[in-house]
């Protein structure tokens, strides 16, 4: 190689860049730039996922937003509705309740007066048989 200042000797950059030790470190710099560029990478690839997660949940929270005194209007009216199906409930199971003790009382009399007849038949009928 032609220099074009005479004594510049480049005879020690090439004994440098045989060295290993030179190597080295350029190597290591070296790998050290590439992580840092893969770093940079996933980081920015990460900061776009995370811009897209924000975006998404403020889209959710503006819709859950308009819908909330939906639902809890809804639910209000499910409770008072529930509200209302169980005293109807208890209602009828109180209406039952008596028709069953009613049903009991009449069918008792129906055997008793059964059992009257019955009687007044053995009766009847034992003072007519000779």
């Amino acid at each position: 190689m032609i220099s074009a200042n005479p004594s510049h000797d480049t005879s020690t950059w090439t004994i440098l860049g045989d060295s290993p030790e030179v190597m080295a470190v350029v190597g290591v710099n070296l790998s050290l730039a590439i992580l840092g560029f893969l770093g940079a990478f996933y980081l920015m690839h990460l900061r776009l996922r995370l811009a897209q997660l924000s975006d998404w949940l403020l889209r959710q929270e503006r819709q859950s937003r308009h819908l909330l005194p939906l639902v809890q209007r809804w639910l209000a009216q499910r409770q008072q509705s529930s509200q209302q199906t169980r005293d109807r409930l208890q209602q009828i199971e109180q209406r039952l309740q008596l028709l069953q003790q009613s049903l009991s009382v009449i069918l008792w009399l129906l055997r008793q007066r059964g059992r009257i007849r019955g009687r007044n038949r053995a009766v009847s009928q034992g003072k007519n048989s000779p």
